[in-house]
Protein backbone atom coordinates (compact mmCIF):
# COMPACT_ATOMS: atom_id res chain seq x y z
CA UNK A 1 0.00 0.00 0.00
CA UNK A 2 1.96 3.11 -1.06
CA UNK A 3 1.05 6.83 0.73
CA UNK A 4 -1.88 8.25 -1.08
CA UNK A 5 -3.62 4.51 -0.24
CA UNK A 6 -2.71 4.90 3.74
CA UNK A 7 -3.85 8.25 3.56
CA UNK A 8 -7.18 7.43 1.99
CA UNK A 9 -7.66 5.58 4.20
CA UNK A 10 -6.94 7.89 7.14
CA UNK A 11 -9.41 10.51 5.84
CA UNK A 12 -11.94 7.54 5.21
CA UNK A 13 -11.46 6.72 9.29
CA UNK A 14 -11.39 10.16 10.02
CA UNK A 15 -15.55 10.63 7.86
CA UNK A 16 -16.55 7.67 9.59
CA UNK A 17 -15.88 8.91 13.58
CA UNK A 18 -16.49 12.30 12.50
CA UNK A 19 -19.97 10.93 11.15
CA UNK A 20 -20.69 8.97 13.99
CA UNK A 21 -19.91 11.87 16.45
CA UNK A 22 -17.00 10.61 18.00
CA UNK A 23 -14.77 13.67 17.57
CA UNK A 24 -12.09 13.01 19.92
CA UNK A 25 -11.54 9.40 18.34
CA UNK A 26 -11.20 11.32 15.42
CA UNK A 27 -8.98 13.63 16.49
CA UNK A 28 -6.89 10.79 18.45
CA UNK A 29 -6.83 9.26 14.78
CA UNK A 30 -5.51 12.12 13.12
CA UNK A 31 -2.49 13.24 15.78
CA UNK A 32 -1.86 9.50 15.40
CA UNK A 33 -1.07 9.47 11.94
CA UNK A 34 -0.46 12.89 10.94
CA UNK A 35 3.70 13.25 10.64
CA UNK A 36 3.39 10.16 8.22
CA UNK A 37 1.98 12.56 5.75
CA UNK A 38 4.27 15.54 5.80
CA UNK A 39 3.17 17.03 2.25
CA UNK A 40 -0.50 16.93 3.91
CA UNK A 41 -0.22 18.88 6.75
CA UNK A 42 -2.12 22.07 5.71
CA UNK A 43 -5.01 19.83 5.35
CA UNK A 44 -4.70 17.37 8.71
CA UNK A 45 -3.67 20.73 10.51
CA UNK A 46 -7.09 21.96 9.55
CA UNK A 47 -8.95 18.55 10.27
CA UNK A 48 -7.44 19.17 13.42
CA UNK A 49 -8.43 22.81 14.21
CA UNK A 50 -12.22 21.57 13.64
CA UNK A 51 -12.32 19.14 15.80
CA UNK A 52 -10.62 21.01 18.49
CA UNK A 53 -12.86 23.39 18.41
CA UNK A 54 -16.15 20.98 18.30
CA UNK A 55 -14.43 19.44 21.37
CA UNK A 56 -14.67 22.67 22.97
CA UNK A 57 -10.78 23.20 23.16
CA UNK A 58 -10.53 27.07 21.81
CA UNK A 59 -7.06 27.65 23.34
CA UNK A 60 -5.58 24.50 21.79
CA UNK A 61 -7.39 25.91 18.28
CA UNK A 62 -5.46 29.12 18.76
CA UNK A 63 -1.84 27.45 19.90
CA UNK A 64 -2.32 24.75 16.32
CA UNK A 65 -3.39 27.66 13.91
CA UNK A 66 -0.84 29.72 15.16
CA UNK A 67 2.05 27.28 14.64
CA UNK A 68 0.52 26.23 11.20
CA UNK A 69 0.94 29.65 10.18
CA UNK A 70 4.84 29.96 11.91
CA UNK A 71 6.15 26.82 9.89
CA UNK A 72 4.80 28.00 6.26
CA UNK A 73 1.01 26.80 6.14
CA UNK A 74 -1.91 29.50 4.99
CA UNK A 75 -5.50 28.54 3.91
CA UNK A 76 -7.96 30.49 1.98
CA UNK A 77 -10.03 32.74 4.47
CA UNK A 78 -13.79 30.84 2.61
CA UNK A 79 -11.84 27.64 4.16
CA UNK A 80 -12.86 28.49 7.64
CA UNK A 81 -16.49 29.18 6.64
CA UNK A 82 -16.61 25.51 7.73
CA UNK A 83 -19.77 25.09 10.30
CA UNK A 84 -16.92 22.89 12.75
CA UNK A 85 -15.51 26.19 13.74
CA UNK A 86 -18.17 28.19 14.75
CA UNK A 87 -17.35 27.96 18.40
CA UNK A 88 -14.01 29.93 17.93
CA UNK A 89 -15.17 32.11 14.50
CA UNK A 90 -15.83 34.75 16.87
CA UNK A 91 -12.98 34.91 19.03
CA UNK A 92 -10.74 38.13 18.52
CA UNK A 93 -7.87 35.79 18.20
CA UNK A 94 -8.67 33.22 15.84
CA UNK A 95 -10.16 36.65 13.82
CA UNK A 96 -6.55 37.69 13.69
CA UNK A 97 -5.46 34.48 12.67
CA UNK A 98 -7.62 33.79 9.85
CA UNK A 99 -6.47 37.42 8.29
CA UNK A 100 -2.97 36.59 8.43
CA UNK A 101 -3.50 33.10 6.73
CA UNK A 102 -5.50 34.73 3.79
CA UNK A 103 -2.53 37.40 3.43
CA UNK A 104 -0.25 34.38 3.16
CA UNK A 105 -2.69 32.67 0.73
CA UNK A 106 -2.70 35.65 -1.55
CA UNK A 107 1.17 35.89 -1.91
CA UNK A 108 0.78 32.30 -2.59
CA UNK A 109 -2.00 32.59 -5.28
CA UNK A 110 -0.22 35.64 -7.23
CA UNK A 111 2.87 32.56 -7.93
CA UNK A 112 0.38 29.62 -8.05
CA UNK A 113 1.52 27.99 -12.27
CA UNK A 114 -1.28 26.02 -14.17
CA UNK A 115 -0.61 22.44 -13.92
CA UNK A 116 -1.65 18.89 -15.08
CA UNK A 117 -1.38 15.30 -15.09
CA UNK A 118 -2.06 13.19 -18.08
CA UNK A 119 -2.96 9.35 -18.43
CA UNK A 120 -1.76 8.47 -21.60
CA UNK A 121 -3.51 5.11 -23.58
CA UNK A 122 -0.82 2.44 -24.53
CA UNK A 123 -1.60 2.39 -27.94
CA UNK A 124 -2.37 5.71 -29.51
CA UNK A 125 -4.64 5.91 -32.45
CA UNK A 126 -4.78 8.67 -35.02
CA UNK A 127 -7.33 10.38 -33.28
CA UNK A 128 -8.03 10.03 -29.53
CA UNK A 129 -10.89 10.09 -27.33
CA UNK A 130 -10.73 13.05 -24.15
CA UNK A 131 -11.64 12.62 -21.12
CA UNK A 132 -11.23 15.65 -19.02
CA UNK A 133 -11.00 14.47 -14.68
CA UNK A 134 -11.59 17.71 -12.82
CA UNK A 135 -10.59 17.07 -8.75
CA UNK A 136 -12.97 17.33 -6.19
CA UNK A 137 -12.48 20.43 -3.67
CA UNK A 138 -9.26 20.47 -1.40
CA UNK A 139 -8.11 18.36 -3.76
CA UNK A 140 -5.23 18.64 -6.76
CA UNK A 141 -4.25 17.34 -10.30
CA UNK A 142 -2.86 13.73 -8.88
CA UNK A 143 -6.65 13.47 -7.33
CA UNK A 144 -8.91 10.59 -8.21
CA UNK A 145 -6.47 9.43 -10.96
CA UNK A 146 -6.52 6.08 -10.61
CA UNK A 147 -10.32 5.90 -10.50
CA UNK A 148 -10.30 6.96 -13.53
CA UNK A 149 -7.60 4.84 -15.00
CA UNK A 150 -10.38 2.77 -16.35
CA UNK A 151 -10.77 5.51 -18.86
CA UNK A 152 -6.87 5.05 -19.94
CA UNK A 153 -7.42 1.52 -20.37
CA UNK A 154 -10.41 1.62 -22.69
CA UNK A 155 -8.55 3.77 -25.19
CA UNK A 156 -8.95 7.36 -23.81
CA UNK A 157 -6.77 10.31 -22.69
CA UNK A 158 -7.07 11.69 -19.42
CA UNK A 159 -6.09 14.87 -18.32
CA UNK A 160 -6.39 16.19 -15.35
CA UNK A 161 -5.97 19.78 -15.09
CA UNK A 162 -5.21 21.56 -11.57
CA UNK A 163 -7.47 24.68 -10.68
CA UNK A 164 -6.05 28.01 -9.87
CA UNK A 165 -8.15 28.75 -7.43
CA UNK A 166 -5.90 27.53 -4.14
CA UNK A 167 -7.42 26.82 -0.97
CA UNK A 168 -4.18 25.77 1.29
CA UNK A 169 -1.17 24.54 0.81
CA UNK A 170 -1.49 22.17 -2.27
CA UNK A 171 -5.18 21.97 -2.49
CA UNK A 172 -7.28 23.43 -5.03
CA UNK A 173 -10.74 24.28 -5.57
CA UNK A 174 -13.48 25.45 -8.65
CA UNK A 175 -15.52 27.93 -6.68
CA UNK A 176 -14.91 30.52 -9.09
CA UNK A 177 -16.61 29.13 -12.43
CA UNK A 178 -15.34 31.16 -14.90
CA UNK A 179 -11.71 30.87 -13.73
CA UNK A 180 -13.09 27.20 -13.61
CA UNK A 181 -13.18 27.02 -17.55
CA UNK A 182 -10.13 29.56 -18.36
CA UNK A 183 -8.15 27.16 -16.57
CA UNK A 184 -10.13 23.77 -18.59
CA UNK A 185 -9.76 25.55 -21.46
CA UNK A 186 -5.76 26.58 -21.10
CA UNK A 187 -5.17 23.12 -21.04
CA UNK A 188 -7.29 21.66 -23.51
CA UNK A 189 -5.85 23.63 -26.02
CA UNK A 190 -2.46 22.82 -25.36
CA UNK A 191 -3.36 19.15 -25.43
CA UNK A 192 -4.56 20.08 -28.82
CA UNK A 193 -1.03 21.06 -30.21
CA UNK A 194 0.55 17.17 -29.15
CA UNK A 195 -2.37 15.20 -29.81
CA UNK A 196 -5.02 14.51 -32.43
CA UNK A 197 -8.38 14.29 -30.88
CA UNK A 198 -11.90 12.64 -31.67
CA UNK A 199 -13.99 15.60 -31.48
CA UNK A 200 -16.75 13.62 -31.27
CA UNK A 201 -15.86 11.35 -28.16
CA UNK A 202 -14.84 14.19 -25.60
CA UNK A 203 -16.32 14.15 -22.19
CA UNK A 204 -15.63 15.96 -18.82
CA UNK A 205 -15.95 14.26 -15.22
CA UNK A 206 -15.52 14.77 -11.63
CA UNK A 207 -16.07 13.64 -8.56
CA UNK A 208 -17.63 16.04 -5.68
CA UNK A 209 -17.05 19.89 -6.71
CA UNK A 210 -15.34 18.56 -9.72
CA UNK A 211 -18.76 16.92 -10.90
CA UNK A 212 -20.41 20.21 -10.37
CA UNK A 213 -17.75 21.97 -12.28
CA UNK A 214 -18.11 19.39 -15.12
CA UNK A 215 -21.51 19.98 -14.92
CA UNK A 216 -20.93 23.87 -15.68
CA UNK A 217 -18.64 23.43 -17.86
CA UNK A 218 -21.06 20.78 -20.08
CA UNK A 219 -23.94 22.92 -19.62
CA UNK A 220 -22.04 26.30 -20.56
CA UNK A 221 -21.16 25.29 -24.40
CA UNK A 222 -17.46 26.77 -23.17
CA UNK A 223 -16.13 23.94 -23.63
CA UNK A 224 -17.10 21.02 -26.49
CA UNK A 225 -18.07 17.94 -25.28
CA UNK A 226 -20.97 15.17 -25.58
CA UNK A 227 -21.50 15.12 -21.92
CA UNK A 228 -20.96 14.45 -18.54
CA UNK A 229 -19.92 12.12 -15.47
CA UNK A 230 -20.83 13.25 -12.34
CA UNK A 231 -19.47 11.47 -9.22
CA UNK A 232 -20.47 12.43 -5.70
CA UNK A 233 -22.03 15.42 -7.39
CA UNK A 234 -21.77 18.74 -5.40
CA UNK A 235 -22.03 22.38 -6.42
CA UNK A 236 -23.02 25.16 -3.96
CA UNK A 237 -25.39 27.20 -5.70
CA UNK A 238 -27.27 24.76 -8.24
CA UNK A 239 -29.93 27.38 -9.03
CA UNK A 240 -26.72 29.09 -11.08
CA UNK A 241 -26.77 26.16 -13.36
CA UNK A 242 -30.69 26.59 -14.21
CA UNK A 243 -30.30 29.49 -17.04
CA UNK A 244 -26.94 27.29 -18.89
CA UNK A 245 -29.11 24.06 -18.51
CA UNK A 246 -31.84 26.52 -21.01
CA UNK A 247 -29.16 27.16 -23.40
CA UNK A 248 -27.59 24.16 -23.54
CA UNK A 249 -26.80 21.84 -26.65
CA UNK A 250 -27.91 18.42 -25.85
CA UNK A 251 -24.95 16.99 -23.47
CA UNK A 252 -26.08 13.78 -21.79
CA UNK A 253 -25.12 12.95 -18.16
CA UNK A 254 -24.49 10.22 -15.93
CA UNK A 255 -24.60 9.91 -12.20
CA UNK A 256 -23.20 7.76 -9.84
CA UNK A 257 -24.65 8.57 -6.36
CA UNK A 258 -24.08 6.62 -3.49
CA UNK A 259 -27.50 6.65 -0.75
CA UNK A 260 -25.40 7.71 2.12
CA UNK A 261 -24.00 10.90 0.55
CA UNK A 262 -24.11 13.83 2.37
CA UNK A 263 -24.61 15.84 -0.53
CA UNK A 264 -27.17 13.82 -1.97
CA UNK A 265 -30.13 16.78 -1.51
CA UNK A 266 -27.75 18.94 -4.09
CA UNK A 267 -27.39 16.06 -6.42
CA UNK A 268 -31.54 15.90 -6.24
CA UNK A 269 -31.54 20.00 -6.84
CA UNK A 270 -29.06 19.79 -9.61
CA UNK A 271 -31.06 16.95 -11.59
CA UNK A 272 -34.49 18.33 -11.26
CA UNK A 273 -32.89 21.25 -12.72
CA UNK A 274 -31.73 19.13 -15.88
CA UNK A 275 -34.77 17.74 -15.89
CA UNK A 276 -37.15 20.62 -15.75
CA UNK A 277 -34.52 22.21 -19.06
CA UNK A 278 -35.03 18.40 -21.18
CA UNK A 279 -31.30 17.80 -20.12
CA UNK A 280 -30.95 13.96 -20.73
CA UNK A 281 -29.51 11.96 -17.75
CA UNK A 282 -29.35 8.82 -16.37
CA UNK A 283 -28.38 7.37 -12.56
CA UNK A 284 -27.04 4.51 -10.62
CA UNK A 285 -27.55 4.32 -6.81
CA UNK A 286 -25.70 2.30 -4.58
CA UNK A 287 -27.01 1.82 -1.16
CA UNK A 288 -23.61 0.79 0.31
CA UNK A 289 -21.70 4.25 -0.50
CA UNK A 290 -21.04 7.64 0.48
CA UNK A 291 -19.31 10.87 -1.02
CA UNK A 292 -16.82 8.12 -2.90
CA UNK A 293 -16.41 6.66 -6.02
CA UNK A 294 -18.59 3.15 -6.44
CA UNK A 295 -16.52 0.07 -6.01
CA UNK A 296 -16.75 -1.57 -9.30
CA UNK A 297 -16.04 2.00 -11.30
CA UNK A 298 -15.20 0.39 -14.51
CA UNK A 299 -18.64 -0.74 -14.89
CA UNK A 300 -20.22 2.46 -13.97
CA UNK A 301 -17.72 4.02 -16.88
CA UNK A 302 -18.78 1.46 -19.63
CA UNK A 303 -22.12 2.66 -18.55
CA UNK A 304 -22.04 5.87 -18.44
CA UNK A 305 -20.34 5.99 -21.69
CA UNK A 306 -23.20 3.47 -23.32
CA UNK A 307 -25.53 6.05 -22.03
CA UNK A 308 -23.60 8.93 -23.50
CA UNK A 309 -22.71 8.03 -26.54
CA UNK A 310 -25.74 5.88 -27.63
CA UNK A 311 -29.53 6.73 -28.52
CA UNK A 312 -30.62 5.47 -25.11
CA UNK A 313 -33.89 6.81 -23.08
CA UNK A 314 -33.37 9.72 -21.14
CA UNK A 315 -33.81 10.04 -17.35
Amino acid sequence: MDGKDEFRELAQELMRLYNAGDYAAALSAVEQKADSFPEERAHTTFWRLCLLSLLGRPDDVMSLFRNGLDTGLWWADQTFIDPDLNTVRDLPEFKRLVDESHKKYLEARAHIQPDRALLIPDEIEKELPLLIALHGRNSNEESNLEQWEVARRRGWLVLSPQSTQPLYNGSYCWDDPIQGIKDILLHTDEIRRTYQLDNQRILVGGFSQGSGMAIYAALSGEIPVRGFIGIGTFWRDPVELDPLAKLAKGPRGYFVTGEKDQTLDRVREIQNILRANHVQFAEEVHADIGHEFSTDFASSFDKAIEFIFNALDGA
